[in-house]
């Protein structure tokens, strides 16, 4: 049987790092925002969340390595676990163990509108690179050629 998991997507949120003292063992766990190749009847994407758990040095690295909105593309196997709660009713939680990941590129951030610098400390203050000249080479007379 193969189980194999395959997932590119954006980090929702920075990955959480703990330390089990039990065991001795760094776990990290995040969440991916994958987007389906498909539109909705609506004509927009949907998007899934797919849990993710890594351990050990991968575990640390990932943490620290990867935040909030970064493209991260992992391959693992899925795995559910079953937990019984106090009232007897079953719980299943869904997660992918990962056993390698790479990030494709870091979050999208909008920058900032800045003017352009001031031409006060240039030789020529008033010389602007825009403008039209084509007018005043019309208005010029040039000397004739004897060609």
């Amino acid at each position: 049987m193969i189980n194999l998991h395959i997932v590119e997507g954006r980090l929702i949120k920075d990955p959480q790092l703990r330390v089990d003292e039990k065991n001795n063992q760094v776990y990290a766990n995040a969440t991916l925002a994958s987007e389906r190749n498909y539109k909705n009847r609506n004509g927009q994407y949907d998007c899934d969340y797919i849990q993710l758990s890594l351990r050990g040095s991968e575990a640390s690295n990932f943490a620290q390595r990867c935040f909030k909105g970064d493209l991260i593309s992992v391959t693992g196997r899925q795995q559910t676990d079953t937990v019984t709660d106090s009232n007897g009713k079953k719980q299943y939680y869904t997660k992918n163990h990962v056993t390698q990941w790479n990030k494709l590129s870091g979050a999208v951030v909008q920058k900032e509108q800045t003017p352009p610098p001031s031409r006060q400390d240039s030789p020529f203050p008033d010389y602007n690179p825009n403008h039209n000249f084509s007018a005043e080479l019309e208005q010029m007379k040039l000397p004739d050629s004897n060609y």
